[in-house]
């Protein structure tokens, strides 16, 4: 199939139903400018992914804090960029009644900031940090963790440590439910940008497959569900190709 052939089916499936979901990985925001953590350049593999698994882990945060944030403000306190044109380009197909929900593996909040109003985050949110003490549970917004003058940031409420709003190894993902009946609820469900290796949402996406036709895949790559797919669109270019299938809805 030609590449405007399959804009025009992916096109053609999306104006068809009404309740479309969407489930994005690192893929879509590399082009913002975050740096994809498993690739090849990536963490997991410049430091070795033991070394990752041993220090962003909800043990190492709890027991050697100071360990933790040496290593998360290093590597994982985010860039501040823009949305790529694919965020916003998926806000402006949301309001228009053709994507029903976002479910995405990234921690970025570069959805939210484009405009999309319903992303489930599986992952959680790297821009907010959450006060470790029960009775207090105050949220501040990662500059507040950025301008903390010491390694380990404290609540300005209590000064108990902050966490990232984030999931650890070690510690089940948020929203679980919800996100996985989303994903098993939709008519068409689309993934951009992720190899679908990453469990358990990976697990939802091959649900859903076992019972549902309408598949939808756009990636730089194979992925782990391929050979399911209604319509593969291979790209470097996720903006690009959103771009060019809104030009035939």
């Amino acid at each position: 199939m030609k590449e405007e052939q399959i804009y025009e089916k992916i096109a053609d499936l999306l104006a068809d139903t009404r309740n479309t979901v969407v489930v994005t990985g690192a893929g879509i925001s590399t082009e913002a400018g975050i740096p994809d953590f498993r690739g090849e350049k990536g963490i997991y593999r410049t430091l070795g992914e033991d070394k990752v698994l041993s220090l962003l882990n909800i043990k190492t945060f709890r027991k050697k804090p100071r360990d933790f944030y040496d290593f998360y403000r290093n590597y994982f306190m985010m860039p501040q960029v823009k949305p790529s044109r694919a965020h916003c380009l998926l806000a402006e197909m949301e309001k228009k009644g053709l994507i029903r929900a976002v479910v995405t593996q990234n921690i970025d909040n570069l959805h939210q900031e484009a405009g999309s109003k319903r992303v489930i985050a599986v992952h959680g949110n790297a821009e907010r940090f959450v006060c470790t003490k029960f009775t207090c549970n105050t949220l501040v917004d990662a500059d507040y963790v950025r301008n903390f003058p010491e390694i380990i940031p404290k609540c300005p409420q209590c000064e108990s440590i902050l966490k990232p709003d984030v999931v650890l190894f070690g510690e089940p993902i948020k929203n679980h439910r919800q996100a996985r009946d989303i994903i098993l609820s939709a008519q068409l469900l689309v993934v951009i940008g992720s190899s679908l290796t990453v469990y358990p949402l990976a697990g939802f996406v091959g649900e859903y497959c076992a019972s549902r036709k309408n598949f939808i895949i756009i990636n730089k790559g194979p992925t782990a569900l391929d050979h399911v797919s209604t319509v593969k669109l291979e790209t470097n270019h996720t903006g690009d190709a959103l771009e060019q299938i809104c030009n035939h809805l």
